[in-house]
């Protein structure tokens, strides 16, 4: 299925709120919010909440630039190389236990998904601002606005 340009430019803005739903659980600490719930009965459903779907929006930002879907990188630049951002360990690993239903936790006990997080937020932030650079050197119509 091919894509026009206008749906192409509308997908770009999707790519922004999924970074931005990436950086939420790090807005979350950053700003306050998590230590103004810490005596909150549900301040642990709302860290875990925002720690796992900030997780699933990293792994779209993974696949967007090392998969080979439809919706990858080279949706708008056919000649940018795919690279994951992390290794297949740590995406079979973000997989099997926070995506998919497993027993894994059972067998080999919880993960700090705190630290799994804050190890990959920033290669995902500065790859998307790379890929941004060069959408706008090769491609500047992207950003101009109607």
């Amino acid at each position: 299925m091919s894509t026009n340009f206008q749906q192409r430019k509308a997908f770009l803005a999707d790519l922004e709120y999924i970074l931005e739903q990436a950086r939420a659980f790090r807005d979350y600490v950053r700003s306050g919010t998590k230590k103004e719930l810490e005596r909150h009965p549900f301040e642990q459903i709302i860290h875990n909440a925002l720690l796992e779907s900030s997780l699933s929006f990293l792994r779209k930002i993974n696949e967007f630039f090392g998969g080979h879907r439809e919706a990858s990188v080279c949706l708008f630049l056919p000649d940018y190389p795919r690279q994951w951002l992390w290794d297949q360990a740590d995406s079979d690993l973000l997989n099997e236990r926070v995506m998919h239903l497993s027993l894994c936790e059972a067998r080999e006990g919880k993960l700090d998904w705190a630290a799994f997080y804050s190890a990959h937020l920033p290669e995902a932030e500065r790859r998307f601002d790379e890929f941004l650079l060069t959408l706008n050197d090769k491609h500047p119509e992207y950003f101009q606005q109607g």
